[in-house]
């Protein structure tokens, strides 16, 4: 059997806890198992008095997590064809139940959120109480290149961006550099990468309190030695202004679409290669996305997370996502066949068919 978590203790009366993701090949992209055992040793961990703090770790130095193993998500769509999906509908429960775990863990929880964390790979670091980034930090959601949509924790990062960056980040797909993810809260601190055995041996160490919030500050103030003072540039934040006007121009429009799709190109490559990327994506992940974080507004955590499972089921039973996988990892043909030619052919009613369950009865979430 692959082995996917290596667990293990480290210190004396207290401990620390450490639970390192070792599928580096597919960048640690996620199974069911991957969520299944990490959930049940994060939940053991946080009722066992003797550990003070826990620690998501990657052996890997190319990624933390890149996200969920999409190709297996692909096998159980068409295995389905359209209809009830076990694995799929697995995955994403039980997903959001380990990121909403994470959010409200009473204990501290460290991410060491190094290279390429996209997705549900977000959705891990996301939940943390103490998100290490180092200069090689890339974050995204690029969930519109395979028409699925910005999820695992999604609504809450991207509608809390000011001046709707994270609409622009979630059309787009764009990628973060650790410079912008610590401005807009996605990290807390940037470190250099070679001191990471420096800092987890400095955790390890620490003279832990009874009190869980002073152990909190104590890691803070820990952390704080190996702020790094390499500069970082920033991706999105160094073109906020030109974004910001743009999306502003869009929400005012009777229409976001007509003036999203017919806006003329940035003349700045890095921003013209994010709009390639949405006009590439799915036009039905667009439509979504812009009433997801509509919709967000005013939200609990817990509701978003049960909006983001409504989703997700409606995207399993809808065309656009097994497609997008298809087209960039089945086949590798990079022509995916969407529904719509275009975000404004998507049907309004089409788009309110992905915010209605596919279950009768209770919400799956609704213990949260």
């Amino acid at each position: 059997m692959e082995e996917l978590i290596r667990f293990e203790l480290a210190g004396n009366r207290q401990q620390v806890a450490i639970a390192t993701l070792v599928r580096e090949k597919p960048l640690n992209s996620l199974l069911l198992d991957t969520i299944d055992q990490l959930a049940a040793q994060v939940t053991k961990w946080l009722a066992d008095d003797s550990i003070a703090c826990i620690v998501l770790n990657s052996s890997s130095h190319r990624a933390f997590c890149a996200g969920a193993d999409i190709t297996a998500l692909y096998q159980s769509i068409r295995q389905a064809n359209g209809g009830n999906n076990p694995y799929a509908e697995a995955f994403f429960l039980h997903e959001y139940k380990l990121n909403y775990l994470l959010h409200t863990a009473t204990k501290p929880i460290v991410v060491w959120g190094n290279g390429i964390v996209m997705g549900g790979g977000l959705g891990l670091l996301g939940g943390c109480s103490h998100r290490i980034g180092t200069p090689t930090t890339r974050i995204a959601m690029p969930e519109i290149t395979i028409g699925l949509f910005p999820d695992a924790g999604g609504t809450k990062f991207l509608s809390g961006m000011p001046d709707h960056l994270g609409l622009f980040a979630g059309l787009t797909g764009c990628q973060l550099s650790a410079s912008d993810a610590l401005e807009l809260g996605l990290l807390d601190i940037i470190v250099d990468a070679e001191m990471k055995d420096e800092i987890l041996d400095a955790l390890i160490n620490l003279r832990w309190l009874a009190d869980r919030r002073e152990n909190a500050r104590l890691i803070t103030a820990l952390l704080e030695r190996y702020r790094t003072s390499t500069t970082v540039p920033a991706n999105l934040l160094a073109r906020r202004d030109r974004v910001a006007a743009r999306m502003n121009a869009c929400l005012a429009a009777e229409n976001f679409f007509t003036v999203f799709d017919a806006a003329e190109p940035f003349g700045d490559e890095w921003l013209d290669g994010a709009m390639k990327t949405y006009r590439n994506g799915s036009p039905t992940t667009a439509r979504v996305t812009v009433e997801q974080m509509k919709r967000a507004q005013g939200m609990s955590l817990a509701d978003m997370f049960r909006m983001e499972l409504v989703i997700a089921y409606q995207c399993i039973r809808h065309p656009d996502f097994p497609e997008g996988i298809r087209a960039l990892l089945i086949d590798k043909d990079r022509n995916p066949q969407w529904r719509y030619r275009s975000a404004q052919d998507v049907p309004d009613a089409y788009v309110a068919e992905h915010f209605e369950p596919s279950w009768t009865g209770a919400h799956p979430l609704q213990m949260l």
